[in-house]
């Protein structure tokens, strides 16, 4: 089976591995950190009530106590909540949650989040939930060999990613880097074409979460 490529344009971004089906089920030992990755740019402004939605599903469909920590993309990385256990204050910046608006700083804020969250944690097992959409703009022009870098290193790491994109009219890069990495990584991957169908979807997704424990 071979791993899938990344196509953006014209530009093929080579995620190539010798041993791919080994990268994907090799999974480190220890507790889950899960950055939950969530878009709060422009495009999400009418979306609100759906994230919420969505997101609180998620945790209450997650058993456990594991780490999670809450990251948003609107314009830069945002750190809304830290790595905890705590779901009422997980809950509290959920309900809080609004469009930062700006651009979709997706890549950038997700290779900031992996080495300031992720991997600065090497006895957790890393863990991305992705909620984005597809239909904004994207902060500056997207680094193929980037994403390449920090993918390689996320798989190797034993990384998992789920991932939930709110589609536009035309698919474009944020959708491919989620589908890409989520799928490669062995994780849940969906898109959807309304905001409405987002918390039967990130429901769906912690259930993939919780039986990768």
């Amino acid at each position: 089976m071979r791993r899938r490529l990344l196509l953006l344009g014209t530009i093929a971004a080579l995620l190539v591995t010798s041993s791919p089906s080994a990268i994907a089920q090799w999974r480190p030992g220890g507790h889950q950190r899960i950055v939950l990755l969530v878009d709060s740019s422009t495009s999400v402004a009418s979306m609100i009530t759906s994230f919420r939605a969505g997101l609180r599903e998620f945790l209450d469909a997650l058993p456990g106590e594991q780490e999670i920590v809450f990251i948003t993309t609107g314009g830069q990385f945002r750190n809304r909540v830290g790595p905890t256990t705590d779901r009422e204050k997980l809950l509290t910046a959920i309900n809080m949650f609004a469009s930062d608006g700006g651009a979709n700083s997706f890549l950038d804020t997700m290779v900031e989040a992996d080495r300031r969250m992720l991997k600065s944690a090497p006895e957790r097992r890393p863990v991305f939930v992705i909620l984005t959409t597809d239909s904004g703009e994207m902060v500056g022009e997207i680094n193929i060999e980037v994403y390449n870098r920090f993918a390689e290193d996320f798989l190797k790491r034993g990384g998992r990613a789920h991932a939930l994109v709110v589609r536009g009219t035309r698919t474009g890069v944020t959708l491919r880097m989620a589908e890409n990495l989520a799928q490669n990584s062995g994780g849940f991957y969906d898109t959807a074409g309304l905001a409405s169908a987002v918390p039967k979807l990130m429901k769906m997704l912690a259930e993939y979460v919780a039986a990768d424990q």
